[in-house]
């Protein structure tokens, strides 16, 4: 008598799995807080080394692009049950990278504004003021992602608005 065996995950799978987790968001503790240190290490490393300023054209599509994976391969590992049966595992955190992405929108050297960023996105994040709790009904993906969508846009207001009052506009 043939028993079936488990099903074959196929590689495209596990590809999935390490796009969604970002290889931290199965770690134990704050998958979330550790994903946003990383986007937020990774900028400053890259202005660190003379990079390009996180702004313009070329970073606001970077942003654009990375949320509609971040859309796409959540509601896809969702679909799958690849990390659990929730509808929004906490081990998915690209949706953190993306939110943190746009709360360093302007960041144009690794200083203050990039661990305001950083600590602004996480309070957001965790807090959920409104609308950015609210938006976590939308379906699939996109509820998974628009919430750190929209706690990056309220940290890049904060990083912004503090450059205004602190240092008159320089930042």
């Amino acid at each position: 008598m043939n028993q079936p065996g488990p099903s074959p995950r196929p590689s495209s799978h596990f590809l999935l799995r390490a796009t969604v987790t970002l290889g931290v968001g199965m770690c134990p503790g704050a998958p979330g807080t550790y994903a946003s240190l990383l986007v937020a290490a990774l900028a400053g490393a890259w202005l660190h080394l003379g990079g390009a300023p996180l702004f313009g054209a070329w970073y606001g599509l970077a942003c654009l692009l990375v949320s509609a994976l971040a859309v796409a391969s959540a509601d896809r590992a969702v679909g799958l049950g690849l990390l659990g049966p929730e509808p929004d595992p906490g081990a998915i955190v690209i949706d953190e990278a993306a939110g943190m992405l746009v709360a360093l929108y302007g960041c144009a050297s690794p200083g203050w504004n990039l661990l305001l960023a950083f600590g602004a996105f996480r309070v957001f994040d965790i807090f959920k003021p409104w609308p950015v709790g609210a938006s976590q009904r939308l379906p699939g993906g996109w509820g998974i992602v628009a919430d750190d969508l929209l706690a990056g846009l309220y940290a890049l207001a904060v990083v912004h608005l503090a450059g205004l009052l602190c240092l008159g506009g320089q930042g």
